[in-house]
């Protein structure tokens, strides 16, 4: 399994652009704006999209992306979501408004897309992979995914605040080679972060000390650019840190 990291930063202006993931040069995990780190060539090489949430940094450069895969696709690509986030994804972004709708372009019998509704915990295959959605909780319905092949187990858990509910759905999975875990603000925001549903430092390693079986590699993402280099800093020097990688 190949995990390329195209943007990981929670927002505009950071050291990347945001949340997206290529799994094994096929899969796509979000479309943030780090998706156009990719190659025209690459972009049609993926086989199905895997979405989050609804929230602008994870679907900014889906429109734009699907437009690139006119004349280059005999059927419908997949996109994976949960309902309410098909539903956001249909009324907001693919109305013939703010964007065309994808799901009849360039006909209703040959459209470029097709919504494909998760259902949590339910396993889909895709070629040599295996994708478990386990939901989140963020302000908006989310999930997360669980990624293995024969030899490795990727979790990415997208938005997230730290919850009992949380640590539950993480510790129902097998053991966890990589675990991509996000973070969000200092500290001192543990109000923000709780009503914006997102992860501090304090939270991230509370979170990770209550599974029932560590990490063998903790990645931390989705900082906010705001406060990128105070995070970082703080994420080098703090002892507890140590051995984990911060996108």
């Amino acid at each position: 399994m190949n995990i390329d990291i195209l943007g990981s930063s929670g927002g505009v202006g950071g050291q990347s652009g945001s949340t997206s993931l290529l799994i094994s040069n096929r899969i796509l995990v979000d479309a943030g704006s780090g998706l156009g780190a990719l190659s025209l060539e690459r972009m049609r090489g993926i086989e199905a999209v895997f979405i989050t949430h609804s929230h602008m940094d994870h679907i900014s450069a889906l429109p734009p992306f699907l437009a690139n895969l006119f004349g280059h696709r005999t059927t419908p690509l997949p996109i994976y979501a949960l309902p309410e986030t098909i539903e956001v994804l249909k009324s907001c972004i693919f109305n013939g408004q703010i964007w065309p709708d994808f799901t009849a372009i360039p006909s209703a019998a040959d459209p470029i897309i097709e919504f494909r509704a998760l259902t949590p915990w339910q396993t889909l295959r895709h070629n040599e992979l295996s994708l478990t959605p386990f939901s989140v909780e963020h302000t908006v319905p989310t999930v997360g995914y669980s990624i293995q092949d024969q030899n490795q187990h990727f979790v990415f858990c997208a938005d997230s605040k730290s919850s009992a509910e949380f640590i539950d759905q993480l510790n129902r999975l097998p053991a966890i080679h990589t675990l991509m875990i996000e973070c969000s603000f200092p500290d001192r925001y543990q109000q923000l972060a709780d009503m914006s549903g997102h992860l501090t430092p304090q939270t991230l390693y509370n979170t990770v000390q209550k599974l029932l079986q560590a990490p063998q590699q903790v990645w931390i993402t989705h900082l906010k650019p705001a406060y990128e280099d105070e995070l970082r800093a703080l994420f080098s020097q703090d002892t507890r840190f140590n051995n984990w990688r911060v996108l």
